[in-house]
């Protein structure tokens, strides 16, 4: 029986980040459904009910030891985990769970995560000096392999799959739109979804993108549906928001959610185009089959986006409501050609995560 344990940015109602822990934990299981699996959160209570796991609080370093010097493996799991533009300290932290399992003798993978920017000199050097200890490690785009080998990490060869949440299923929309009925959303209107977050110097963005949004909701008697992937930070985004877009309150309609991610994915599979500045709600949408849109504030969202053949309208230092229309008119209910075929190839590369994982577990040192 395997014991692993996941760290990452987990019970913290960030939608994408529990989205990637669903995904971990239902690949981990479909291997070997009799793993002992625990998850190092900021909600233990929450994370053990929602995915059904053993869980320890982030900042209890005992519990966190008795974990892993108990594991067969750590897992650094998905999302941006080693990037110092939210803080030095957030980097520090996961370096610090990787380190503390390598000096305990354990294995330990860095599976598919999104890598920098990295901007510290010093914490570029500890990154470098850890990650190069790892076993195992698989990346989730291209640029985060280059800011790993920019950086001097040469001994685990640098694996690119792709964004766990990637191997999630499909899901039923109909859960979604009875979620929608209850938030007062008329089914028989079409609707754009839009998933933002505050940004620096988002101000005239927000105001493009709202000018946009009323354009479209006139033009098309579209239900504009604000939906946060992270509580409560994105609500505030989103109420930031609604006061740009040129359409009757009737018509503007805002999730408050919480939702789980298969309630999410659900939800956006009634979209006729999702519009989104949030990673997952753009993958939530790929994997659901439905056209998309983002608003672009940093490049993992132009990776993922050109991967799957999607369009990006702009970034939040130069959008304008003009583009916005220009690319729903092109996409409007049509998915692009070609992201259906690119999302089943991506999802065989986030599949792949796992296989190495349990390769590693197997794996006689």
């Amino acid at each position: 029986m395997s014991k692993i344990v996941i760290s990452g940015y987990y019970g913290f109602n960030n939608a994408g980040d529990e989205a990637m822990l669903t995904a971990i934990l239902a690949s981990l299981r479909a291997v070997d459904p009799q793993a002992e699996l625990t998850v190092i959160s900021g909600n233990p209570t929450d994370t053990k009910a929602r995915h059904k796991v053993e869980s320890v609080y982030r900042f209890n370093a005992l519990k966190i030891r008795q974990a892993l010097l108990e594991a067969d493996l750590l897992i650094s799991g998905g999302g941006s985990l080693l990037q110092d533009v939210t803080s030095k300290k957030s980097l520090f932290y996961y370096l610090a769970i990787l380190a503390a399992a390598k000096f305990m003798g354990k294995k330990v993978m860095l599976y598919a995560q999104g890598i920098g920017p990295i901007r510290n000199g010093l914490m570029r050097s500890l990154t470098r000096m850890i990650v190069n200890r790892m076993d195992v490690v698989t990346v989730r785009d291209n640029d985060s392999a280059v800011e790993l080998e920019q950086m001097g990490v040469a001994k685990p060869l640098i694996q690119v799959t792709a964004d766990a949440v990637l191997s999630l299923e499909k899901r039923s929309r109909y859960k979604g739109l009875d979620l929608l009925l209850k938030a007062g959303v008329d089914p028989s209107r079409p609707m754009i979804g839009v998933s933002v977050r505050r940004w620096e110097n988002d101000t005239e963005c927000f105001k493009e993108l709202g000018k946009a949004l009323g354009r479209l909701s006139e033009r098309d008697r579209a239900q504009i549906v604000l939906l946060p992937l992270q509580y409560p930070a994105d609500i505030e985004a989103c109420e930031w928001l609604s006061p740009f877009i040129s359409a009757d309150n009737k018509d503007i309609v805002l999730l408050r959610g919480p939702y789980s991610t298969e309630e999410f994915m659900s939800i956006i599979g009634n979209f006729n185009i999702l519009i989104g500045m949030r990673l997952h709600a753009l993958i939530f949408a790929a994997v659901m089959q439905v056209p998309l849109l983002a608003v672009s504030y940093d490049p993992k969202v132009d990776s993922f986006v050109h991967e799957v053949g999607g369009t990006v309208s702009g970034s939040v230092a130069n959008l304008t409501s003009s583009q916005v229309v220009e690319c729903v008119n092109a996409m409007w209910n049509k998915v692009p050609e070609k992201q259906n075929e690119l999302m089943e190839a991506l999802r065989v590369k986030a599949l792949t995560n796992t296989d190495k994982a349990f390769a590693l577990l197997n794996r006689k040192e």
